[in-house]
């Protein structure tokens, strides 16, 4: 067998933009793996590459997909400590690891940085080809599929809290769109490091979800002003870190709702990139904005020693074979999931 099948952006645009194609089975160089894909999950990344580039181009055609899992299938020359067989997790930040913030440990802000599914071929396909230090083996109490929803939502969220937001026992944090991946992982990390947890979503079942994920509070952004219930749960005072995985549309509300000194630590923009802003507040009250760019090698591997411990769990809202990848998508875009959409190839 010398082609397998595959999702393939082709351009930027609809859903039409991905085709199902059989291409040739990628050879993996001498310090690379090739993995048999087992499953795949999609992230808001996948979305916003089909659509347009913001941060630089993209090459075409391209296969997405940064959330892998899957067994080792065939070594690069060079390669030592994996075997044909090894079921594993892959890190998806590529970075060229000699520039000074890769030395001094922050590879994410690394200005050569390529990201798997976005610059490199990623996991949307039967085979795929990645850097053998990019991988990790597999939590062995999950199943593939299980396993494929965590590395980007879990190495985002634990960056964001732990890394960069140096979340403390007995803070108060709220995190914005219980519903999504960065999110539902957020509220599990937030209360294992002993934070009182508060959430928004939108309808009361992913409220009652987020409430089993260990959110103290949940506050439905449709119904409610979230920031008024959020000041009054901490009885005037704010919290002291805000997780907004939202964007544009959350900022302003997000920097009321932070106590004198309170963090904000944003990871995202697919609900938009500017909005009015006060700088009186910023500097009245001290208020810091930390931005946070996906994760480390590190952040995921210590997320996942707390899954394989029991104390966090992958969550998840639909499983798709590579045949339904436009569903995924819309899936994503409709914004009614609870979790992660992770395609599977068995």
């Amino acid at each position: 067998m010398t082609t397998m099948t595959a999702a393939v952006l082709q351009r930027h645009g609809d859903l039409d933009a991905i085709q199902l194609q059989e291409v040739p089975i990628p050879e993996p160089g001498p310090h690379e793996v090739r993995l048999r894909v087992r499953a795949c999950a999609l992230n808001w990344l996948d979305v916003g590459i089909r659509q347009g580039p913001k941060f630089g181009e993209i090459p075409l055609p391209l296969i997405g997909g940064g959330d892998i899992c899957g067994v080792v299938d065939a070594l690069g020359g060079a390669v030592t400590g994996w075997h044909e067989g090894d079921e594993v997790l892959v890190y998806p930040l590529v970075t060229c690891g000699v520039c000074e913030y890769c030395r001094r440990g922050e590879p994410t802000i690394c200005p050569q940085h390529r990201i798997i599914g976005e610059h490199l071929n990623g996991g949307l396909a039967e085979y795929t080809v990645v850097p053998a230090e990019n991988l990790l083996p597999k939590p062995r109490r999950l199943s593939f599929v299980e396993a494929a929803a965590l590395p980007v939502v879990a190495m985002t969220a634990w960056h964001m809290l732990i890394t960069v937001g140096q979340l403390r026992v007995g803070e108060h944090v709220l995190i914005l769109g219980a519903g999504g991946g960065v999110a539902s992982m957020g509220i599990q990390i937030a209360r294992q490091a002993g934070a009182r947890v508060f959430t928004t979503t939108s309808t009361p079942d992913k409220a009652a979800r987020a409430l089993q994920l260990g959110a103290d509070q949940v506050f439905n952004y449709r119904e409610q002003d979230w920031v008024q219930a959020v000041l009054e749960a901490t009885g005037g005072r704010g919290v002291d870190l805000v997780q907004d995985n939202v964007g544009g549309a959350t900022w302003a509300q997000s920097l009321r709702a932070l106590a004198r000194g309170g963090r904000l630590v944003p990871c995202g923009s697919h609900s938009g990139t500017t909005f009015a802003l006060d700088i009186t507040q910023i500097y009245h009250r001290q208020l810091r904005i930390l931005g946070s760019n996906g994760g480390t090698y590190q952040d995921l591997a210590a997320a996942l020693s707390l899954v394989e411990a029991g104390h966090l769990s992958p969550v998840i809202d639909t499983v798709l074979p590579l045949s339904q990848i436009h569903q995924g998508h819309r899936l994503l875009e409709a914004g009614q999931h609870f979790g992660k959409i992770v395609i599977e190839i068995p």
